[in-house]
């Protein structure tokens, strides 16, 4: 009985491996996201699979994790995909120039595909900014070629902000002091626990 209990995850995890390479949800050479790990599927074992992250670090999932949970496979069907890189700027900014301006770096991109065409959306009037996303798609063959781009994207949208005088927003709060009664002022102490007037 010990050992049909212990034997039964090893069991679980050689059937879906077969159904693996049966129905081929995923191919040597995908990329893909499981449990918050992003790599790429290097073999696929009848146990388990062999998947290399963006460190050059080998995790071994087993099958049955594939058949179990939420996997996002980034490029089952192709190597193409969207991708988004959020912005908010200070309430007050010029929101079509900001549109623009995040077209402009988008398009400024060699790795950025030009079809299909990138495009802005005004998301949101956060808290401390107007919030802006700008998406576009890409082709993805490694791990770090997403986040590459995205990076690479951002570091021109902030030249171009600079140039343009857009200022990125930061939290900010205003403090109102009721003014209809003078405010009390004390030093305290440090080595008395005493306040002054």
């Amino acid at each position: 009985i010990g050992v049909g209990f212990g034997a039964q995850n090893l069991i679980n995890n050689f059937i879906s491996g077969f159904i693996i390479l049966g129905e081929q949800p995923i191919n040597i050479g995908d990329l893909i996201e499981v449990d918050g790990l992003l790599g790429k599927v290097e073999e696929i074992g009848a146990r388990c699979t062999r998947v290399r992250t963006g460190e050059n670090v080998h995790k071994l999932v087993p099958n049955s994790s594939f058949l179990e949970k939420n996997i996002t496979n980034w490029t089952l069907s192709d190597n193409k995909i969207r991708t988004k890189v959020v912005v908010g700027v200070a309430y007050g900014s010029p929101v079509k120039l900001v549109e623009e301006t995040l077209m402009k770096a988008a398009k400024a991109n060699s790795r950025v595909l030009k079809t299909p065409e990138p495009f802005v959306l005004f998301s949101d009037f956060g808290d401390n900014a107007l919030v802006f996303e700008l998406y576009f798609w890409v082709l993805v063959r490694l791990v770090l070629e997403k986040k590459q781009v995205e990076s690479h994207v951002r570091f021109k949208i902030d030249d171009l902000f600079r140039q343009a005088g857009l200022v990125i927003a930061f939290p900010q709060r205003d403090l109102h002091f009721d003014d209809n009664k003078p405010l009390s002022i004390q030093w305290v102490n440090q080595k008395s626990e005493n306040p002054t007037p």
